[in-house]
């Protein structure tokens, strides 16, 4: 078979597989955008509508302007950055630590991080809610920020230390030799390189603290600390009669996860693949 023949059967493969994906892409985006055509919609007999005629901002200004979202999202960015941070941190220097150094108990603990990823917040939920309430954290961000990190911490520790193995164990041993000590490898080579992993992480990690409810509707319960996904509850009463402003609260929320995802997808799925468990 000619590489002409072959480059064409690949295209067409591809051209194939994309066809068979369109269904599930309109599948995914259709919520959304029903979401959006009813948030923009100035009436609940119009919600469904799908003529480009009658669609205005208004909802979405007003909702703003009526409710606490900014305040809201003041709360959801800073406890999302938190963790993000921490467990990049954590995560990396563990991951680092599991790659390259060889100590008694380490397969140990890669089944308890194994072990993590499957573990629910719903399962640890009232002692979580007993040491929160002892350590005196209620309604403070660290009663957030301690629970998201340590659930994402073991999924973050095994993509960096397979984002770490898949790198030429040549680099290190050039560093070493040229008298670079474990931390200025790991944070001047390594970690720059595992970009990708660290993009993979910081999108799991966001996404999960962002759209966190259970926790929060646990650990915020003084008004103040509220996070963006209690916004649905908190201003369900005042618009009851309302549709389009409710679902222009929802996509206010979820609108800023949408637009980083579509940003950094490539980096996304690169960074999945890159640090598959083998």
């Amino acid at each position: 078979m000619s590489p002409t023949t072959t480059s064409r059967a690949a295209r067409d493969r591809l051209a194939w597989s994309h066809l068979a994906l369109l269904p599930l892409a309109v599948l995914w985006l259709l919520p959304i955008a029903l979401l959006l055509n009813g948030a923009l919609r100035t009436s609940t007999a119009d919600i469904f509508s799908v003529t480009p005629s009658g669609l205005t901002l208004e909802n979405l200004i007003a909702v703003w302007r009526e409710t606490d979202l900014l305040r809201m999202f003041v709360n959801s960015t800073v406890v999302t950055i938190a963790s993000v941070v921490a467990v990049v941190v954590l995560g990396s220097l563990a991951g680092f630590g599991l790659a390259f150094y060889r100590f008694r108990g380490s397969g140990i603990v890669l089944l308890i991080l194994l072990s993590g990823i499957m573990l629910a917040p719903a399962a640890i939920i009232v002692p979580l809610y007993e040491l929160i309430l002892d350590l005196g954290l209620l309604n403070t961000y660290p009663a957030l920020v301690g629970p998201y990190t340590a659930l994402g911490l073991a999924a973050s520790v095994l993509l960096y230390r397979n984002a770490f193995l898949a790198l030429p164990n040549e680099l290190r041993e050039a560093a070493s030799l040229d008298g670079a000590g474990s931390f200025r490898i790991y944070l001047r080579m390594y970690l720059p390189l595992a970009r990708t992993a660290t993009v993979t992480i910081a999108i799991l990690q966001g996404l999960a603290a962002w759209n966190d409810y259970i926790l929060a509707l646990l650990f915020m319960t003084d008004g103040k600390h509220e996070t963006v996904q209690l916004a649905f509850i908190a201003f369900q009463g005042q618009y009851f009669s309302s549709l389009p402003k409710q679902f222009a609260v929802m996509a206010i929320v979820m609108l800023p996860v949408l637009i980083i995802f579509l940003v950094a997808q490539r980096a996304f799925v690169s960074g999945l693949s890159a640090g598959a468990v083998k």
